[in-house]
C-alpha cells in the first residue's frame, strides 16, 4: 500500500521542496508526453530520480500528483498576471501577460495531444475530473473573476457578474484554437502570432465591459 501523504507523515526528516518540485516536473512531462493513463508511479519516479518510497512520501497517489501539475501551472499563468500588475502596468498589460501565458499552454504539441488523449481518464473517474477542474480551469476562471471584480470597484470596467465575464474573456483567448489544432487543422501558432492574438482579444474584451 502507498505511504499517506506528507500531511500525515510522522517525525523524521522533514520534506525537500527540491525533490518536491523535481516529481511535479518529471510528472508533468511524462503526462504530457505520454498521456495520464500510460504514466506509471514508477516511472515519474525513475524520472525524477527519486524512489518509488520518496514519491509516495509526497504524493499518495497518481491522481493527487495530477491535481498538484494541474494547480502548478496554473498557478505559474496567474502569477504573470499579479507580477504586471505589481510592476504597476495596466489592467490591460496584466491581461495581455496572463492571456500569452495561458494561450502559450493551450497551443503547445504536448497539450493538444493530452486533450485528445486525457478526457478518456477524467470521463471515467467523476472524482478525477471534479479534482482536475478544481485544480486548473476553476481557478484559472476565479483569478480572472478576482481581477475583474477589483476593476469593476476601481471604476475601471462595469462587471455585473465576474465569473460570466471571465468566462467571456477565457472564451475570447481561447476561441476554437485549440479544437482546430487537436483535430489537425491548423499548426501551432508563433509566439508572436499569440500575442497579437491575446491583443486584440483582450481589447475587444475591454471595449464590451469599459464604463
Amino acid at each position: 500500500m502507498p505511504a499517506t501523504s506528507s500531511l500525515a507523515r510522522g517525525p523524521g526528516r522533514p520534506p525537500d521542496p527540491r525533490k518536491r518540485a523535481a516529481i511535479i516536473e518529471a510528472a508533468m512531462k511524462l503526462f504530457l508526453k505520454d498521456g495520464f493513463g500510460m504514466v506509471s508511479m514508477e516511472a515519474v519516479a525513475a524520472a525524477a530520480s527519486v524512489s518509488k518510497m520518496t514519491l509516495y512520501k509526497y504524493f499518495p497517489d497518481k491522481e493527487a500528483l495530477l491535481e498538484e501539475c494541474v494547480k502548478h501551472i496554473t498557478i505559474g499563468m496567474v502569477d504573470q498576471l499579479f507580477r504586471t500588475q505589481a510592476a504597476g502596468g495596466t489592467l490591460a498589460e496584466g491581461l495581455c501577460a496572463l492571456g500569452r501565458a495561458f494561450l502559450g499552454l493551450v497551443c503547445r504539441a504536448e497539450t493538444v495531444a493530452a486533450e485528445r488523449s486525457l478526457p478518456i481518464s477524467l470521463v471515467s473517474n467523476p472524482q478525477l475530473a471534479k479534482r482536475f477542474y478544481d485544480a486548473g480551469p476553476a481557478r484559472m476562471l476565479q483569478s480572472v473573476a478576482d481581477t475583474l471584480s477589483n476593476a469593476h470597484a476601481r471604476g475601471e470596467l462595469l462587471v455585473e457578474d465576474p465569473m460570466e465575464a471571465a468566462d467571456d474573456l477565457l472564451a475570447l483567448w481561447k476561441g476554437d484554437l485549440q479544437k482546430r489544432m487537436t483535430l489537425g487543422l491548423e499548426k501551432p501558432p508563433s509566439a508572436q502570432q499569440i500575442a497579437e492574438r491575446i491583443r486584440r482579444k483582450t481589447a475587444t474584451f475591454l471595449r464590451a465591459y469599459r464604463r
